[in-house]
C-alpha cells in the first residue's frame, strides 16, 4: 500500500507559564469579583430593601368624576365669555 504524503501542520507555539501571566490572571479575578460584588450591593439597595409601595409614580392623570369636569368646562367657558367681553368692549350686565 502506498502511503499518503504527510501534511505539514503548524502548530501555535505553547505559552509558558509565568510569573507575569499567574498576577494578570489574579488581577483580572479580582475585577471580576469586585464587579459583581458591587453589582450585588446596588441589587440590594435599589430593588430588594426598598418598600415599593411608597415609591410608585402615577403616570395615568386621576379620573375625575364627570360633574366635576362639566363644571370646570362651565368655569373656562363662563372666564372665556368675560374675555371676549371684555375684548369688544360689551359689558354684560346692560345685555339681557
Amino acid at each position: 500500500m502506498a502511503k499518503a504524503p504527510e501534511e505539514k501542520t503548524s502548530k501555535a507555539p505553547e505559552e509558558k507559564i509565568t510569573t507575569d501571566t499567574i498576577i494578570l490572571l489574579l488581577i483580572r479575578i479580582t475585577f471580576i469579583v469586585f464587579d459583581s460584588f458591587k453589582r450585588l450591593v446596588s441589587l440590594l439597595n435599589d430593588g430588594v430593601t426598598k418598600d415599593t409601595q411608597t415609591n410608585e409614580k402615577q403616570i395615568v392623570p386621576a379620573k375625575d368624576s364627570n360633574d366635576k369636569l362639566k363644571g370646570l368646562l362651565k368655569k373656562e367657558l363662563v372666564d372665556l365669555v368675560i374675555a371676549y367681553e371684555k375684548e369688544t368692549g360689551i359689558d354684560h350686565q346692560s345685555v339681557k
